[in-house]
């Protein structure tokens, strides 16, 4: 077995892997993406029928930072249990 021979067998299925990996996190962060994007704007219609001294009170009372952190807490649940499953693909 020549070096070539070699490298290509050794590389073959570390590529393999990767690109599966690369694939399934491409996938799983455009359809988060596009979830949080509905999500966000359904939110902000919804909160946009509401009266202004309200939209003013939720803002003295800190609720747009509170929506902010619970939106960001649930992209980084989502983002880190879909990696769980990466890390398993590359280390098999």
């Amino acid at each position: 077995m020549g070096l070539a021979a070699f490298l290509v067998g050794l590389v073959g299925p570390l590529m393999a892997r990767w690109l599966t990996s690369v694939g399934l996190s491409l996938v799983t962060m455009a359809g988060l993406t596009a979830a949080m994007a509905t999500l966000r704007s359904m939110m902000m219609s919804n909160i946009n029928s509401l009266p202004a001294e309200c939209i003013q009170l939720g803002g003295l009372f800190g609720v747009w930072a509170c929506l902010g952190m619970v939106l960001g807490a649930v992209t980084f649940c989502v983002t880190w249990a879909s990696t769980k499953g990466f890390w398993t693909l590359a280390k098999a």
